[in-house]
């Protein structure tokens, strides 16, 4: 897995725990600028976290029980899946999202998913 963070968020320890990777956008730390590298790095994920914003806005959009505080009931977890009844309602609402038109344009998508990480152009 893979978790997007700004500059100043601590979470390098709590995405540790979970064997996922971070990833943050580069410091300059002193430079005036940064390495190509870094700054195509930086684009790209400035140009992810757009569309992540962009998905969201849709979810909050499309379905009401997203657009405002839920009731402290749907954070009860389900005994027999271990998981709260509000994450169940996300996944589905982001399963019934993704079968959508996307938002994003494929090949715009996977030419950033492989930047960001590190894999091949698609």
């Amino acid at each position: 897995d893979l978790v997007l963070a700004d500059r100043g968020f601590n979470v390098k320890d709590s995405v540790n725990s979970y064997h996922a990777e971070l990833k943050l956008p580069a410091f300059t730390r002193g430079k005036k600028q940064l390495d190509p590298v870094d700054l195509e790095d930086t684009r790209c994920l400035a140009s992810l976290r757009i569309h992540i914003e962009r998905v969201i806005g849709v979810l909050r959009q499309k379905y009401t029980i997203l657009q405002s505080s839920v009731s402290i009931d749907f954070t009860d977890i389900d005994t027999e899946n271990d998981v709260t009844y509000l994450d169940k309602i996300v996944k589905v609402c982001c399963a019934l999202t993704n079968v959508c038109e996307s938002v994003v344009p494929f090949q715009r998508t996977c030419n950033i998913f492989s930047i960001v990480w590190q894999t091949k152009k698609c």
